[in-house]
C-alpha cells in the first residue's frame, strides 16, 4: 500500500472510531443534558412566536385579583377571600353565558358568615350562577404533605362535588414550569383535567406533555373589581366573556408566581415569574388547540445522534466544522417545525454527538498529523534543507514518491580509504563529521536532498521530493562550492592530516523513481535509476581522470548558457563505465585551469 493510501486508511479508521465514540457519548449524556433540551424548548418557543406569530387563544380570558380589587373590597384577603366581590363578579360573568368559568383560587375550609354576615351567601350565589350558565371548576389547595384542603361544604354544594381539582404542575430541572402531568396528582382529579372534562377535551390531557406556549398573544386581564362593578353592563360583559373560558386568579405581585418559558403576562412583560393563573390559562389554550406538546419517542433523538456522529467521516477540517454548524442550524429549524405541529424533539444528544464527533476526529487528525510529522522529520530531517523540511511538514510538498527527471551528485574523498587505515578511528570520525558539517549546508542551500552518507561518500538528489526548476545548475553550483569549502577547511582547521582533503564528484541527469525504500521497520528515502548509477561511476572515474568533477555531456548541455560560458568544462569524449555502456563525459575545471590542490597525492593520502 502506498504511503498516501496508508494515511487515508488510518484517517478513515480513526473517523469510524470517532463516530462510534461520539454516538456512545451522546447516548450516555442524553439524560444529564436535559437542561440543554429544556433551553432548546424555550428557544423554539421564542422563535416560533416571533416567526409564525401568536395565532389563536382568543377564547380564553383572565379576570385578575389585583391591588385595585383588594382596595375596592375593603377586606383583608386572607379573612374573606373577597367573598362579596368574587360572588358578584361570578354573577356578572354568568350573565354573559361563558363557555366555562375556572376559579384559580382555593376556597376557604370554614365559614366567615359569623364575622361577615352575607359574605358566604354572596359567594354561593356566584358559584351557582356560573355553574348554571355553563360550567365551573375550582382549584383545591394542599398542605406541605400533599393533603387536600377541603372547602366549606356549602361551597362544594354550590359548585358541584365534581368541580374541584389540584392545580399542580411538575417543576423541571431548571425550576421552570413547562408541562402538565396527570400523574402529578397521584390519581386525584387535576384542575386542568376537570377543565378538559367540561370542555370535552379529555384525550388532550390523558398523558403528560408540554404546554403549548406558541399559541396565543400575551394575556391582558379584566380586574375582578371592574367585572363586579359592571354587573349590569351587558355590552361590556358580552364583549369580554360571552362564549369564553374565563379564568379567575391572583395577579398580585407576591402571590402564586411560577417561572415559565415565556412571559405571557402583557401587563408586566419583564416579570421573571408570571402569575400562576397565566400558566393555567395557557394550558387551557393548549387543550383547546392542538393539545399538549408530546416528547418524541426516545429512539428518535438517538437516531438523530447517530446521524450527527457520522460527521466524523467528513474528511476536510473546515468542511467538518461547517457541516456541524449547518447540521445544528438545520436540526433546530426542523425540530422547531415539528414543535409547531405538536411534538418536541430533544436535540442535546445529537448535538453532543456532533460536537464530540468533530472534536474527536479533529483531535485524531492532529494526533495522526503529529505522528506523520515525526515520521517525516525522522525521514527527511537530515536529508533536506530546513526550508524544504518545513514545506514537507506543512503538506506543501508531496513525499509519497514518484518518477521524474532530476540531477544526481555523488562525492567521495580521494584516497580516504588508505589514509583511514593509518589513522586512529576517533580522528577519522572527527574529520568526517567536520567535513559533512561543512558541505551539508551547501547542499541544502542549493535544494539538494541528501540520500545517505556512506563513509566518506555522499549521494545527493536535486529534484526530489520537491521538483527543482534547474536541477543541473543547482547540482553544479553545489559541487563548485563543495570544492571551495574543502579548500578553506584544509587551510583553517585540518592541520596535521599529512595531506589536505580533496573531493571527487560525479554529476548526472536523468529519469529516476524516488520514494521510501526498505522494510516497515527501517526505511530510507532514496532514488533509483540509470542516472544514479552513472553519477556514482563518474565519481569513481574522477580520481582516475584527475578532475575534481566529472559530469555527463547531457548534464553539461542542460546547464544554463551563462553557467556553461563562465565555467566551461573540458570535453573528454566517451568513457567506459563499469557495468554500463560508454557515456560521453566532461571534466571540470579544465586541465589548464586546475589548481595544485586538485591533484592526486601519492601514497594514498587525501589530496
Amino acid at each position: 500500500m502506498q504511503p498516501i493510501e496508508v494515511k487515508r486508511a488510518k484517517r478513515i479508521t480513526a473517523a469510524r472510531w470517532c463516530a462510534v465514540a461520539a454516538f456512545a457519548l451522546a447516548a450516555l449524556a442524553a439524560r444529564p443534558a436535559v437542561r440543554v433540551d429544556l433551553a432548546l424548548f424555550d428557544a423554539q418557543v421564542a422563535v416560533l412566536r416571533r416567526v409564525l406569530g401568536a395565532a389563536g387563544g382568543d377564547d380564553v380570558v383572565l379576570v385578575g385579583i389585583d391591588d385595585g380589587s383588594l382596595a375596592a373590597s375593603g377586606e383583608p384577603l386572607p379573612l374573606s377571600l373577597l367573598h362579596v366581590q368574587l360572588g358578584r363578579a361570578l354573577e356578572a360573568i354568568a350573565r354573559a353565558a361563558p363557555r366555562l368559568t375556572a376559579i384559580d383560587v382555593a376556597l376557604p375550609a370554614a365559614a366567615v358568615e359569623s364575622l361577615r354576615p352575607g359574605h358566604d351567601a354572596a359567594l354561593m350565589r356566584g358559584l351557582i350562577a356560573v355553574r348554571e350558565a355553563g360550567a365551573v371548576v375550582v382549584t383545591l389547595s394542599s398542605d406541605a404533605a400533599g393533603r387536600a384542603g377541603t372547602p366549606y361544604a356549602p361551597f362544594i354544594a354550590a359548585a358541584g362535588e365534581d368541580a374541584f381539582g389540584f392545580a399542580l404542575y411538575p417543576v423541571d430541572a431548571d425550576n421552570v414550569v413547562r408541562r402538565f402531568d396527570p400523574a402529578r396528582t397521584a390519581g386525584a382529579p387535576s384542575f386542568l383535567g376537570r377543565i378538559a372534562e367540561r370542555l370535552g377535551r379529555e384525550p388532550q390531557v390523558a398523558r403528560a406533555g408540554f404546554i403549548d406556549f406558541t399559541r396565543g398573544a400575551p394575556f391582558q386581564y379584566v380586574p375582578l373589581g371592574e367585572a363586579a362593578r359592571r354587573i349590569d353592563d351587558h355590552e361590556f360583559l358580552r364583549a369580554h366573556f360571552a362564549g369564553k373560558v374565563v379564568l379567575i386568579g391572583s395577579v398580585l405581585p407576591y402571590m402564586d408566581r411560577l417561572p415559565q418559558p415565556v412571559n405571557l403576562a402583557a401587563w408586566e412583560p419583564h416579570a421573571a415569574a408570571p402569575p400562576g393563573v397565566v400558566l393555567n390559562a395557557q394550558a387551557v389554550r393548549s387543550i383547546l388547540g392542538r393539545g399538549l406538546i408530546h416528547e418524541a419517542p426516545a429512539a428518535l433523538p438517538l437516531a438523530i445522534a447517530g446521524v450527527f456522529a457520522l460527521l466524523a467521516l467528513v474528511p476536510a477540517l473546515v468542511l467538518r466544522w461547517a457541516a456541524l454548524a449547518l447540521a445544528i442550524a438545520l436540526s433546530f429549524a426542523l425540530a422547531a417545525g415539528v414543535h409547531a405541529n405538536g411534538m418536541f424533539v430533544p436535540l442535546a444528544a445529537a448535538w453532543i454527538a456532533g460536537g464530540a464527533a468533530v472534536s474527536l476526529r479533529t483531535s485524531a487528525d492532529v494526533l495522526l498529523a503529529r505522528q506523520e510529522r515525526r515520521r517525516l522529520t525522522q525521514t527527511f530531517g537530515g536529508y533536506v534543507s530546513p526550508q524544504l523540511l518545513r514545506a514537507i511538514l506543512d503538506g506543501r510538498v508531496d513525499v509519497a514518491g514518484g518518477r521524474r527527471a532530476m540531477a544526481f551528485l555523488f562525492a567521495d574523498l580521494r584516497g580516504f580509504t588508505g589514509w583511514s587505515e593509518r589513522t586512529p578511528p576517533e580522528k577519522v570520525l572527527a574529520v568526517l563529521n567536520r567535513y559533512y558539517a561543512t558541505v551539508t549546508p551547501i547542499l541544502h542551500r542549493h535544494g539538494g536532498t541528501i540520500d545517505n552518507f556512506r563513509g566518506d561518500g555522499i549521494m545527493v538528489m536535486f529534484g526530489a521530493p520537491e521538483p527543482h526548476p534547474a536541477p543541473c545548475d543547482a547540482a553544479f553550483a553545489a559541487a563548485r562550492e563543495m570544492i571551495e569549502a574543502v579548500a578553506r577547511l584544509n587551510r583553517a582547521e585540518l592541520e596535521g592530516l599529512g595531506a589536505p582533503l580533496a573531493v571527487s564528484i560525479g554529476l548526472a541527469y536523468g529519469d529516476a523513481v524516488f520514494g521510501d525504500l526498505g522494510s516497515p521497520e527501517r526505511k530510507d528515502f532514496t532514488a533509483i535509476g540509470d542516472a544514479v548509477n552513472v553519477a556514482a561511476r563518474l565519481q569513481e572515474l574522477a580520481k582516475t581522470f584527475g578532475f575534481p568533477v566529472l559530469m555527463t555531456a547531457d548534464f553539461e548541455a542542460r546547464l544554463a548558457p551563462p553557467t556553461r560560458q563562465r565555467f566551461a568544462a573540458e570535453p573528454l569524449g566517451e568513457a567506459p563505465i563499469k557495468g554500463h555502456s560508454p557515456v560521453a563525459i566532461a571534466g571540470w575545471p579544465p586541465a589548464a585551469a586546475r589548481a595544485v590542490e586538485y591533484s592526486v597525492a601519492p601514497g594514498g593520502a587525501p589530496s
